[in-house]
């Protein structure tokens, strides 16, 4: 009851503040879709949904007041191509949640059109350029206090729901976020943003850096989520060629100095067999990629890819265009139960539901088909040409790592339902807005 007042206030209070301040939009925005990207409410992902609604409401009544006027900027012909391709995407999108409605005969579907319907009005607020955009420089600064609150909010609820009430980390998460590898999805974004505030000269912004770095971390292995170690790992890496060696070595001490703590320093025993099975098993993520299926260490979740491709084959138009929204769960099950006895998993296959739960790429692959799978993956290309082509960009690498992560998080986890997965391959987005950094496009707009 308390966090639905909570919600209620905070919605009514941004809805006021972009409608009689417009050039909040964007920060709020921004704050929003990383700020409460996995939060849950009633068992739903719906609260930055909620949130970003009620910032569209505000931008349009600040549109109907005439507080902002919008501008057509030209653009290039891939600019234009983007954007067309994100509205047939939307549209296409809305047409299979329609299917996936009537098809369940469940009118709580309902709310896929909405959502769908939320990013078309979304893409023609940021893409008019009536909303001032922040500088790039104050985007990677907002982004990195979002992901800093997000951070610390995750882990203070975590935390606290296991020490207080004594429940398995597992169990904590179910309470207020959906899993661990897909709660830590904001870091796909909010790692380059600290990464990006180590080169400030104000004292206050590197120390945000910093801290957001050291949180994000900290929950990395608090969590012990192969995904974001990954992630984690990726970033480290490049950063060498950005930060230069002094600080690449502390932000390297950082991931040394908490990867022991949580790892037992002071116990030598427990020290070595844990550093042991952390060492197995990013082995095991680099093995996945030439070992035959039946050695797969994560073989649930190539089957869960398989059993998508088996279950549009049965027909063309199945193939062409899937099922309908959110009807995966109900169409992989027989074969996701079959394929795990095939495999000797029937542990597994014990645990097959009617409507089972998928990863993204396969939920999106059954439910839209080939035709939906493509206009997706077009998005990504588009923003990784919008990327790459800014060559004056120094932070373009962070850029491009943070759209690969995105895409392969989707065969890790159904994102198709967090509003920041859209804004980070959307025209105009997040990765688009800060891909000019540095730019002459920047300079002069």
């Amino acid at each position: 009851m308390a966090n639905t007042f909570l919600y209620l206030f905070v919605g009514i209070f941004l809805l006021v503040v972009v409608a009689l301040r417009p050039k909040l939009f964007w920060p709020a925005l921004i704050f929003v879709t990383i700020g409460t990207a996995d939060l849950m409410f009633s068992k739903y992902t719906i609260v930055d949904e909620y949130f970003t609604g009620l910032i569209l409401l505000g931008g349009l009544l600040a549109i109907s007041m005439r507080a902002i006027h919008f501008r057509k900027d030209r653009e290039d012909i891939w600019d234009s191509l983007h954007k067309w391709v994100f509205i047939l995407m939307v549209v296409y999108l809305i047409i299979q949640g329609t299917r996936g409605m009537l098809g369940l005969e469940s009118l709580e579907k309902i709310r896929w059109l909405v959502y769908y319907g939320m990013l078309g009005v979304l893409l023609f607020m940021i893409s008019k350029k009536g909303f001032p955009v922040p500088e790039p420089r104050k985007m990677w600064l907002i982004i990195s206090g979002a992901a800093l609150v997000y951070l610390l909010l995750y882990l203070g609820q975590v935390l606290f729901i296991k020490v207080v009430w004594g429940m398995d980390i597992l169990e904590a998460h179910a309470l207020g976020w959906k899993g661990s590898a897909y709660a830590l999805f904001p870091l796909v974004i909010g790692i380059p943003a600290a990464i990006f505030l180590l080169d400030e000269k104000k004292y206050i912004r590197r120390w945000l850096g910093w801290a957001t770095l050291a949180t994000a971390i900290l929950a990395v292995f608090y969590v012990d989520s192969r995904a974001t170690w990954v992630a984690i790992i990726a970033f480290l890496s490049v950063s060498l060629f950005k930060l230069g060696l002094r600080r690449f070595i502390f932000f390297l001490l950082c991931f040394l100095l908490i990867f022991s703590l949580f790892l037992g320093v002071g116990d030598r025993a427990k020290f070595i067999g844990r550093a042991g099975d952390f060492y197995r098993e990013m082995v095991e993520v680099v093995e996945n990629i030439w070992v035959p299926l039946e050695q797969k260490h994560d073989i649930d979740r190539i089957i869960h890819i398989q059993v998508g491709f088996i279950s549009i084959s049965e027909s063309w138009k199945n193939f062409l265009f899937g099922y309908g929204l959110r009807t995966s769960g109900f169409i992989i099950s027989p074969h996701l139960k079959s394929l795990f006895e095939e495999h000797g998993l029937f542990d597994l296959a014990a645990k097959v539901k009617e409507d089972v739960s998928t990863e993204g790429f396969t939920a999106l692959l059954v439910d839209t088909g080939f035709v939906g799978v493509f206009l997706l993956g077009m998005n990504f290309l588009f923003t990784a040409h919008k990327v790459i082509i800014q060559r004056e960009n120094p932070y373009r690498i962070f850029l491009l790592l943070s759209l690969i992560l995105t895409f392969f998080w989707l065969f890790l986890n159904n994102l198709l339902e967090i509003i920041l997965f859209y804004l980070l391959i959307m025209p105009s987005g997040l990765l688009v807005q800060l891909s000019k950094h540095g730019t002459e496009e920047n300079v002069l707009r």
